[in-house]
């Protein structure tokens, strides 16, 4: 998982902010108004199923679609109206977009062959940018007799070559089987830590997001719902969608009360201390990940560690991790628990109590539906 930003990254400047931007085709609106800061030279994942509006957000900043309201800014320059080729982005396709017709030196070239840069500098800039992206063997052969992963650098090369200040990668990886896609995965960060350029990234892979991005930016129906690093929106998910889209996560039913100062929260995991809301009779979801709970050892707790009670009903053997699954509470609450599978208490049988431990600081409260 990415680390998260240090001081000096999270001051960064924005190069690119979305102030209130909608889009809407005649009477149905795909994007709800959107405000989005992008920080020069992070990697940004757009995040979200098919239909949830991350893609004509790429295009928009691309210039490709305009905005139906709302404002496009670069470096506080309002660009919204600004066309394609006078914006300072490059794309990357899914489907690379390659000229068959032209060699792998000849595809890098072209964008700077039709800014008419001298010849000179077009070979001393291809052949850096082929070195960057380890194809300088393959200059000379055709899209055809290249692999899968070789015609997705070539994209890479071709779209970094003119050293825009942004660039676009609108579901790259996509094409690629399991293996090639994470070793792309790796490259196209290493490959941005080394340039030193904003990407912006479009995918529904949430495990692609963890793995790639400084922030992700969560989309559902047009609704831009939580901006954060993956540490953020992993373990403090901020609605249910979020929390069930993003990962595998337990969910229960808790229920708020208050006293005046402090609310307390009823669940099936106990009571919990958190700031009072608004309503005195909240429906809440209390959020926490399978890998949170622990098997108590009969140790003594420490800080705000916690100890409750559910009863076996299934595990399943997942390699390095084994998974438990148990009913909390009365049958109806169910809780999956994700342990490494040393362990994993190889000893328990189905229908056994099981003491899981874990701590208040792991879990979430989310509003319900």
């Amino acid at each position: 998982m990415t680390a998260a930003f240090s001081e000096e990254e999270v001051h960064r400047p924005n190069v690119i902010q979305l102030v209130g931007v909608t889009k809407s085709y005649r009477n149905l609106n795909v994007l709800k108004p959107v405000d989005l800061d992008i920080k020069d030279g992070e990697f940004l994942t757009i995040l979200g199923p098919s239909g949830s509006g991350k893609t004509t957000i790429l295009r928009m900043i691309g210039g490709f679609t305009p905005p139906t309201s709302g404002r496009i800014l670069l470096r506080g320059a309002d660009i919204s109206q600004v066309p394609i080729f006078r914006r300072p982005f490059n794309t990357v396709f899914q489907d690379y977009a390659l000229f068959p017709h032209m060699t792998v030196a000849k595809n890098v070239a072209y964008g700077l062959r039709i800014r008419r840069r001298p010849a000179a500098e077009i070979k001393t800039k291809v052949s850096a940018v082929l070195d960057t992206v380890n194809l300088t063997d393959k200059a000379e052969r055709y899209p055809s007799e290249l692999s899968g992963g070789q015609r997705q650098r070539v994209a890479l090369a071709r779209a970094i070559v003119c050293e825009p200040q942004v660039i676009l990668l609108d579901e790259p990886l996509a094409a690629l089987d399991a293996e090639l896609r994470r070793s792309m995965q790796e490259f196209l960060k290493d490959l941005q830590r080394r340039i030193r350029t904003t990407f912006v990234f479009i995918t529904h892979d949430q495990e692609e997001a963890i793995s790639m991005s400084d922030r992700i930016a969560v989309m559902d129906h047009g609704n831009l719902v939580q901006v954060g690093t993956p540490q953020e929106i992993y373990y403090k998910p901020r609605s249910e969608f979020v929390a069930k889209f993003f990962g595998e996560n337990n969910l229960l039913p808790a229920q708020l009360d208050t006293d005046g100062v402090t609310g307390i929260v009823q669940s099936p995991l106990g009571r919990h201390p958190i700031p009072a809301l608004a309503s005195s009779s909240a429906d809440l979801l209390l959020a926490i990940r399978p890998e949170s709970f622990a098997i108590h050892d009969g140790n003594e707790l420490r800080g705000d560690q916690r100890v409750s009670q559910a009863r076996l009903e299934n595990v399943t053997f997942l390699g390095a991790t084994t998974q438990l699954s148990l009913a909390m509470g009365g049958p109806e609450h169910k809780i999956k628990v994700r342990v490494p599978t040393d362990q994993s208490g190889k000893h328990l049988n189905l229908g056994d109590d099981v003491l899981l431990r874990w701590s208040e600081a792991d879990v979430s409260f989310l509003p319900r539906g």
